[in-house]
Formats: C-alpha cells, structure tokens, sequence
C-alpha cells in the first residue's frame, strides 16, 4: 500500500541534496587545508568558483539507492547547471527506477533564467519547462500528452533548487552568516522559501574535509549541509537523517548498478509496523485508541476524527496517545446545520495530477452518478465505482487520467483517480496519506481521500471500498503537493505503535 508520493518524494529531496551524515569511517584530516581568501569573502560569480562538477551516492535509511551527478558550464555570459540522478527503490518486491534530469540557465550570480527537467518513472515521462519573464515565472508541465501552464508572480530574484548547495560559496562562508532567498522547487511544482545559517565546524577538519556546516531551513523542514574549505557540499542529511547523501568519485557513486537482485524492501524492511495486539477484522473497527513513540507528535494530524494526546511536556521525546472515531455517514447527511467555515477552492480545482476538469474524467463521473443525486449518494457511488473497477496493482501512474486509462493501480492511483471524479462533481475532495493496519500483517502507509460532505469531512476508502474509512487509517497529511507529504518520510522506519483499545 505504499504510496508513489513515498517514491516521488524521496526523489524530490534526494534532488536537492548534494551529501550527508556519515555512513561509513572517513579519514579525519590532522591538518585543515588552507582556506581561499575568496571563500570567505564569497566567489559572487560562478565563473571564479573552482570547482564545476560532482559526484553523490544516494542513500534512504542508510541503504544506497542511487546516485547524482552536476556539473557547471559557461554559457555566453551565462552559465547552466547540467544534473542528472537516477534512483532504484523496491516496493512489495517490485523495483522502481526513477531517472531526473535538468538543465538550469542561471546568470553569474545564481539568479534564475530558465530551466527544462525530465522524470522518467515505470515507463512515464513528466516534462517541465520554466522562465522568468519580468515580474512573472511560468512554468509548463507536460504529461502524457497534456501541458498545462502555471504561473507565479516574482518580487525580487528567484533561484532554482540548485542553486541552494552553491550558494554560501557564492556569497561568502562567513561564521554565523544567513541567507535567505526564494527558488522555484521543480520536485514541488511550486515556489518556497530558503534560510541558510552559516557556522564554521568546530573542531578538527570532519569526513571528507568538511570544515562549514550550513543549516538550510526548507520546506518546513531543516537540512544540514557540511562544505569542504572550498566550499563544495561534501556531506548533507535530511529528515532527521533518513535521506542522505554523500560526496564520491564517479565509480563509487555508480557503482550500485551492478548490484544484483533488488535492495531492501521500503515497505516489508522498513515501512511496516507490526503489533502485539492483533485487530480482528479492522474494517469494521469505528474506535481505535494507540500509543505511539519515536517520532514528534506534531507528525500526526488532528482533526475531526482524530485526537492527539501528549505529555504537555515542550520538546520531550515521549509516548504519545491517538484516539480515531470514525464518522457516521448518516450524521453527516444532517450536519448542514454546522458547517465549517473553511476555504474549499482548493480541494476543487484541476492540477496537473488531479484533472478534475478533463473531458474523460468529467465524462466517466456523469456515467457513474446522476445529477440529482444528493452529495452523500454522489460520494458513495464514486468511491464504489473506483474501488470496483481500478485493478489494485503495484502500478504508478503520474496523473489520475492515466489511471482511468489504464484501469490500474496502486492505492494512491485509486485515490487521486477518485479525488478527480468527485471535484469534477464539485465536491471538495483531498487526497490523504497515512497509515492502515491489515489484519495478520501490521499497519502500512497507505492513501485514500476525504470529501467535504454536508457541512463536514468525510474520510473514504477508494481502494478498500469503505465509506467511511474504518478508524485504523491513521491520518499523517492531506493533499497532494510534495511538502504535506515530508511528514511520512520523517516517520519510516521510525515509528512504533501499541494498540490499547479499539472496538466496532
């Protein structure tokens, strides 16, 4: 049941990243090179730094999953970022091979001109191509044969997500100097905002002759990046350590293309979280108490159906409780009388994975429903229809026109195959990721959707064929961008749960 989203995710940061925490025993060096004079004032353009090209191995929870290469070349009086990855992740026993590959025009400065990127995954390509055009930076995405272009307004420079490494090089390795700045995240589709503080490495020379250590704050999340004296990213971690990588030659970075047979299981080796005591029949679970320990509460959403208990305690690393009660759907056909006040334009519209407003996805809802059905009758016949006829296959699919297509896929397909079908009925729907337990198995991460129904959220099952969604599926985030799903990847392989109370 792991989602693509897990997948696309990891793809996404590994992008970013150019080295990490330490895996294996590295030399320390006695002596610290000496430091360029022009390093610490900062190089200020591309053409006087001196390096122009890198090696990285990939690893997820310490197991190597591939490997990225960039190098630096003139362009004019310009300059392009030339990257390339490619990552290997198995899955339920199938393996994945996702391969990026961008071309950056930056201006000596770092500042953003345009880029194309490439992701090719189980056979699909998703295409983008960028500029910034005055006070405006559009962006066309193309997939399986449909483009849609997006907008972004600019105030002031705007960088892409390569340029986040290079930066304290270019403006100077200054101890306790910040950075802030914006960059257009291709991983993301969308723009954010950087923060970098720069602190010199205490002590002797580190691995790899690190000698900077460079805190990103990004994505909600925070990345440690350390840099040699030169300034070259040498070592980074992200995740609170799960998504790592690290400087190597050519060779060393490539060399797992030889490995035979598939690598560790990101669901069986490090995504499922076995029980003592065992659910019965959780699909017709309605109250479900848990314990849960080794991640930050602050991981799990709290909502309507879902509380959070902690110790109160700030910053203590300690057990935490969660209550789930499913909802009622006939509660929730009367339950116009409080409705939330909340902006829904968001769960309405059609993105480039969500094409609510295609002519087939609009074509298939109509056969499926009819228009005087009242919403809850609406949601109950989408969520029957997908879970019916989308095969549940190990299957990736970008967009949910293509699931339509191909009839198949795995539980995120289903979930954003169904979000699409409901938002063309303009019922707001969101994707949500979390976890479900299986019975004799454990709980995994999985996906499904909510539908504002009436007045309120109501969870369903797409994959499962559950309306609502029985009180096991553990809600984590919701939405379909890449930054409401770094939660899931902070808690794999970390998280333990002990189940208390639960009942039908």
């Amino acid at each position: 049941m792991i989602t693509k989203h897990v997948i696309l995710i990891l793809t996404a940061g590994l992008m970013l990243l150019h080295a990490s925490c330490v895996l294996r025993p590295f030399a320390l060096k006695s002596e610290p090179e000496p430091v360029p004079a022009q390093a610490l004032k900062g190089y200020t353009t591309l053409d006087k730094m001196p390096f122009r090209e890198a090696w990285y191995g990939m690893y997820f929870q310490e197991e190597k999953v591939g490997f990225s290469h960039f190098r630096i070349e003139p362009s004019g009086r310009n300059f392009r970022i030339i990257s390339d990855s490619l990552m290997r992740m198995t899955a339920l026993k199938k393996t994945n091979e996702i391969n990026m590959k961008e071309k950056v025009m930056v201006r000596p400065d770092l500042t953003l001109i345009a880029f194309e990127s490439l992701m090719r995954m189980d056979g699909k390509d998703l295409r983008m191509v960028g500029r910034q055009e005055g006070d405006r930076f559009w962006v066309d995405i193309s997939v399986e044969g449909q483009t849609v272009r997006q907008e972004y307004p600019v105030s002031g420079n705007l960088y892409h997500t390569s340029a986040i490494s290079l930066m304290p090089a270019v403006r100077g390795l200054k101890d306790g100097e910040k950075y802030s700045f914006g960059v257009f995240n291709p991983g993301k589709q969308g723009v954010e905002h950087v923060e970098q503080e720069v602190s010199q490495a205490e002590g002797k020379p580190g691995p790899k002759g690190a000698m900077w250590r460079v805190k990103n704050n990004y994505d909600r999340s925070q990345i440690y990046a350390w840099l040699d004296g030169r300034g070259l990213t040498v070592l980074e971690k992200a995740l609170e350590g799960s998504l790592i990588t690290m400087l190597e030659d050519q060779a060393s970075a490539q060399a797992f293309l030889k490995k035979k047979g598939p690598g560790k299981d990101l669901v069986l080796d490090f995504s499922l979280i076995r029980v003592a005591n065992p659910i019965p029949q959780p699909e017709k679970t309605r109250f479900l108490k848990i314990e849960m320990d080794g991640i930050d509460p602050g991981l799990i959403a709290s909502d309507h159906r879902q509380t959070v208990t902690t110790s109160g305690k700030k910053g203590a690393n300690e057990p935490f409780g969660v209550e789930v009660r499913s909802e009622t759907p006939a509660a929730t056909a009367k339950a116009k009388s409080r409705a939330e006040s909340v902006d829904l334009s968001e769960h309405l519209g059609s993105t480039i994975s969500i094409q609510s407003s295609h002519p087939e996805i609009v074509s298939q809802a109509n056969k499926i429903v009819d228009s005087a059905d009242p919403e809850l009758e609406k949601v109950v016949k989408l969520v029957k229809w997908t879970a019916k006829n989308i095969k549940n296959r190990m299957k990736d699919s970008f967009t949910a026109l293509s699931v339509l297509r191909a009839g198949e896929g795995e539980c995120q397909s289903h979930a954003n195959l169904y979000t699409a079908l409901a938002r063309s009925q303009k019922i707001p729907t969101r994707v949500v990721t979390g976890l479900v337990y299986t019975e004799d198995v454990g709980f995994l991460y999985h996906a499904w959707a909510e539908s504002f129904v009436n007045g309120s959220w109501l969870s369903v099952d797409p994959t499962l064929d559950q309306i609502p969604a029985d009180a096991t599926h553990i809600k984590i985030a919701s939405g379909e961008s890449g930054r409401d799903m770094t939660s899931l990847l902070k808690m794999v392989g970390k998280v333990k749960i002990k189940v208390l109370e639960f009942n039908s």
